[in-house]
């Protein structure tokens, strides 16, 4: 191999550990920390959860003080359907810009419906060791993104596709301290894994800089993963009765990620595949969650919530090479911090069935400076229903439905990597492009309590 085209697959890797690394910023987006934990909070946008109450004890990833309402042994199961819609529209002064730096040979369609759905599970399991302290188990998915545009579309250099998977397991114990005053606190232990994929990017003064924007175009991986540790800690009041609040606090969970960048370089800047060992240290936000359950009549309870997620403490982080530790690139992200609101109502129907309803505002912490083509998110709406049945005094099974949808459209204004040459200065000095998304999300459980009293036995008289 000459030295030539040795020099050109080192300029090629650089360019594209720089290129996906900046790109894997929106994988750690405000919307991408995963709510889908419970099914009774998905029937009411999650109002009030924090608070406890009621027969699940799913409230538990908000607020690990919710574990000392079990009263002997109880276990219930979350699958939620999570299922997108984000429709990505290039600019038309974008695709004039990919036209003419190409020859009119480049990709220069739409990326089409970006989201793909997901199933996310939850679980949760809760003991009374005794009558003050108890103990419990959840199992969760706090994080996760699957994006997937066309694989060949006019922003295949920004991103092709997007796949980030969390598991956290946390175990709790709770004391109740009064009548009116219960706390608990829960280790986290998270597993994370990303991987996102884009057209192989070629500097602008080598040959064949124009290939990443053609059909079939090579592609780069990055990819990595860790184990982090953090903790969980709430309580939960009892001020008068009826009225329950609950504030719980999830901390940050630090990952340091390893894993590598591989590149499937093009002929004409030296051909084969090109792999370097990386690492970064990332730390996923910590939230805090406040929740009020008010008994309004004997049928009626009204719920409230409120949760902040401190994004803000995202600033830009360090890429470096595994082997001798130089740094590679930044991931910067400069997020504003996320919130969310949510008010939501129960009613017993009867001794079996209880209905519930809810509406929640999301402020996403990202906007028009930070947002791009990986996750084109942006603040929105919840609309929920749902309802629960209690089938027995130890079996019950919850249903719930949310409606998110992103009022209007959502801009999105990326850089071209140097070289490519502008065609209405002002105008096409980027990557621009219009985003409508919406998601409809489908949850059902069933919760068994164990131990008590058995249920009487049936007697048949002949």
């Amino acid at each position: 191999m000459s030295q030539s085209t040795i020099v050109r697959r080192r300029s090629v890797l650089l360019a594209a550990t720089a290129a996906v690394a900046c790109a894997a910023g929106p994988a750690f987006a405000g919307a991408f920390a995963l709510r889908e934990q419970s099914t009774v909070g998905q029937g009411m946008s999650f109002a009030g959860m924090a608070a406890g109450g009621g027969d699940s004890i799913s409230g538990m990833f908000w607020n690990p003080a919710v574990v000392n309402q079990v009263v002997h042994f109880q276990g219930e199961q979350h699958v939620s359907g999570v299922f997108p819609t984000s429709d990505v529209d290039v600019s038309q002064s974008t695709k004039d810009t990919i036209g003419r730096f190409t020859g009119g040979l480049g990709e220069t369609g739409n990326g089409g419906n970006i989201g793909q759905g997901a199933l996310l599970a939850a679980g949760y399991n809760a003991y009374r060791l005794t009558d003050r302290i108890a103990v419990g188990l959840s199992v969760n998915t706090p994080f996760g993104l699957v994006t997937d545009p066309r694989n060949n579309w006019a922003g295949q250099y920004l991103a092709r596709s997007s796949k980030v998977l969390s598991v956290n397991a946390t175990p709790t114990v709770g004391y109740i301290v009064n009548d009116w005053l219960s706390v608990g606190v829960g280790v986290q232990v998270q597993y994370f894994d990303i991987k996102l994929r884009q057209a192989t990017p070629v500097p602008g003064g080598l040959p064949g800089a124009a290939l990443p924007f053609l059909p079939g175009a090579a592609s780069t991986k990055l990819s990595g993963d860790d184990i982090g540790f953090g903790f969980t800690a709430g309580a939960i009041l009892k001020p008068v009765e009826g009225t329950e609040i609950g504030v719980g606090y999830r901390s940050r969970v630090s990952h340091n990620l390893k894993g590598k960048l591989r590149a499937e370089i093009p002929p004409a800047a030296g051909g084969g595949v090109a792999t370097q060992r990386i690492k970064a240290d990332i730390g996923l936000p910590d939230s805090a969650t406040i929740g009020l359950r008010q008994r309004v009549t004997d049928q009626f309870t009204f719920l409230a919530g409120f949760e902040w997620t401190n994004w803000s403490k995202f600033k830009s982080f360090d890429v470096k090479a595994r082997n001798g530790g130089g740094l590679v690139t930044e991931l910067p992200f400069n997020y504003n911090d996320g919130y969310f609101a949510s008010i939501g109502g129960e009613y017993a129907y009867n001794e079996e069935l209880t209905l519930r309803a809810g509406v929640a505002y999301e402020w996403s912490p990202i906007n028009n400076k930070n947002r791009t083509v990986r996750l084109p998110d942006d603040d929105r709406w919840w609309l929920s229903a749902g309802a629960s049945y209690a089938y027995s005094d130890r079996l019950g099974f919850d249903l719930g439905y949310s409606y998110v949808f992103v009022p209007g459209k959502s801009k999105i204004n990326e850089e071209f990597p140097a070289g490519i040459p502008v065609v209405i200065p002002g105008v096409a000095d980027g990557f621009n492009a219009k985003s409508e998304s919406d998601v409809h999300i489908v949850s059902a459980a069933v919760r068994y309590k164990f131990g008590g009293d058995a249920a009487p036995a049936l007697v048949t008289k002949y």
